[in-house]
């Protein structure tokens, strides 16, 4: 018997896939440039934000 599959995982997964693409570019962008500290305070900046949209784990906003 197969279990059926919960509503929206598509929508959500999609999304979820969009955070980890946000942080791996402000990643990638601050790396290369680690000593440019203005630059590198906004990739933390712009990683904590998308951090902070997941851990209010508001779902039914992000699958409308």
């Amino acid at each position: 018997m197969e279990m059926a599959q919960a509503p929206h995982t598509v929508e959500l997964d999609e999304y979820l896939k969009d955070f980890i693409t946000a942080v791996h570019g402000a990643v990638n962008k601050a790396i290369p440039n680690i000593k440019d500290e203005k630059l590198v305070d906004q990739a933390l900046r712009d990683c904590q934000e998308v951090l902070d949209m997941v851990m209010e784990g508001k779902v039914s906003e992000w699958v409308e």
